[in-house]
């Protein structure tokens, strides 16, 4: 991975709010978790410029070195999030505070299918914005296919269109792409074969590069979705990333622990398959995907998506165009509101507003979620962007730590660290990040374990998380003491 490394004067300035003298900065006092799963321990570290120059008991501060006392609070890597749409919105608002504010350090974006292209230009973006965290892309294989097929791509794309959609993946890879995603539950993904992904991913192989899948389904036909994914890395001995995992409808709740041994099975047999998830119940995406057809007038695949997840008053209504007051209610209301039942409202509103309406939908079981995040082969992510009626983008990280660390006690804080953070570097094979250890970057969380909690609830989602007490990103303070400073040390990560 090529990082462009910007040279510090040597002279002793002190910079504008949250930077830490050009000596240095000494964090003192913290219950250290390094990122490996290992416990926790008393330690001080030293960040000299963008790396971690010390890690021991009682460092001691020269004059001029900015200390900064721990008070016991957790210090650990600053947190990946492996699946992100935080890049949308990134140009008008670089401090993307909403993801300081629940400890990420690094942003993986790209996701789903959709990147920009070229990936050069994604990177030449992050130099000029200048972002407070880190982000690393993928190549979007929708954004890819849609580019080579244009309109027509309801259709198996030909040998010719495959080898040009494999040199602008080759494209993307050379500017320094982690790899390859796909949204298969979306179009212009949803009409793609194994075979095109197949194809794509043995360029990524050359590269050293990932493929990770928004899966085809999630719902009934889910562990064949994920055999898919698998297959496609075993085809090219890439390592897989099941993205955002999860059983989403009642019929295969409680099936959890039957589709993580399908990963486990593929693992021995030689495929690096991981999974990431996020810590709710309910999901955001467009409404179409409650049906698995592209049939959006067929009654019978209304009424099969709605009581699959329990019924209409699930589905609340979060962006749609034509009547912006709907924004809020859930289809239950809204099809009172219009004297209606609900299959007949949602093909109506698909019909007035197109594949384009918003929704959060529960139809996820918290025993699942349990199951997931206890597996070592499962990361954290948010799916979350800069802003949203999820809270997902503003509360994922310390959600993890309040609900399944402390409240459930499902996981212990040096596993769920090492999810957020050292076994998430290793996934996107960067080696520089992800552990607290001499010569590492300076990425670095500092939290209370025991005041960290998750706010945003749908309907009030742009809630900050408390507890979150310092952020540092590339030896950068971009959090200091809880308050957002005005530092804008992110990188753009590429593959090494």
């Amino acid at each position: 991975m090529t990082i462009r490394v910007i040279c510090l004067s040597l002279f002793v300035v002190f910079a504008q709010a949250g930077r830490q003298p050009a000596s240095g900065l000494l964090i003192r006092n913290t219950q250290l978790i390094d990122g490996t799963g290992a416990a926790a321990r008393r330690a001080d570290v030293r960040v000299a410029g963008d790396t971690i120059a010390a890690v021991g008991e009682h460092l001691m501060a020269p004059p001029g070195e900015r200390v900064i006392d721990a008070g016991g609070k957790v210090l650990a890597p600053g947190f990946i999030d492996m699946h992100s749409h935080a890049d949308r919105g990134m140009d008008e608002t670089p401090d993307v505070a909403t993801q300081v504010m629940q400890g990420i350090t690094t942003a993986v974006v790209g996701q789903d299918g959709g990147s920009e292209l070229p990936i050069s230009d994604f990177y030449d973006r992050l130099a000029r914005v200048k972002p407070a965290i880190n982000y690393a892309t993928a190549v979007g294989h929708g954004t890819v296919r849609k580019l080579v097929m244009g309109g027509d791509y309801k259709r198996a794309a030909t040998a010719a269109e495959i080898d040009t959609m494999k040199v602008l993946v080759d494209r993307g890879m050379r500017d320094g792409a982690i790899g390859l995603s796909s949204g298969l539950e979306y179009d212009p993904g949803f009409y793609s074969t194994t075979d095109e992904l197949v194809a794509l991913g043995s360029v990524v192989s050359k590269y050293g590069g990932y493929y990770m899948s928004h899966v085809r389904n999630e719902n009934e036909r889910a562990f064949d979705s994920w055999r898919e994914a698998i297959e496609i890395g075993r085809r090219n001995n890439i390592p897989v990333e099941i993205s955002h995992i999860k059983l989403g409808v009642k019929p295969v709740w409680g099936r959890a622990a039957e589709g993580l041994k399908i990963l486990e099975d593929a693992r021995r047999e030689g495929v690096r398959v991981m999974a990431d998830w996020y810590p709710y119940t309910y999901w955001q995406s467009s409404m179409y995907v409650l049906i698995e057809t592209r049939d959006f007038e067929n009654r019978a695949a209304w009424q099969k998506g709605l009581d699959d997840i329990g019924g209409a008053q699930n589905v609340l209504i979060t962006s749609y165009r034509p009547d912006p007051s709907y924004n809020g209610q859930t289809l239950t209301q809204i099809a009172s509101a219009r004297g209606q039942n609900a299959v007949t409202t949602a093909i109506e509103m698909m019909r007035e507003a197109g594949p384009g309406t918003g929704v959060i939908a529960t139809s996820m079981s918290e025993d699942d979620l349990t199951t997931f995040v206890k597996s070592p082969l499962v990361l954290i992510c948010s799916d979350g962007g800069l802003s949203g009626r999820h809270p997902r983008g503003y509360g994922t990280f310390p959600r993890v730590l309040a609900h399944y660390v402390r409240g459930l006690g499902v996981i212990t804080l040096p596993e769920a660290i090492a999810k957020m953070t050292g076994r998430s570097a290793a996934q996107l094979g960067v080696s520089d990040r992800g552990v607290v250890a001499v010569g590492k970057k300076a990425d670095l969380t500092i939290f209370d374990p025991a005041t960290v909690q998750d706010r945003g609830v749908p309907g009030n989602a742009a809630q900050a998380p408390v507890g979150i007490a310092y952020v540092i990103v590339n030896g950068q303070v971009v959090l200091d003491d809880g308050k957002m400073t005005d530092a804008r040390p992110g990188r753009g990560i590429r593959r090494q």
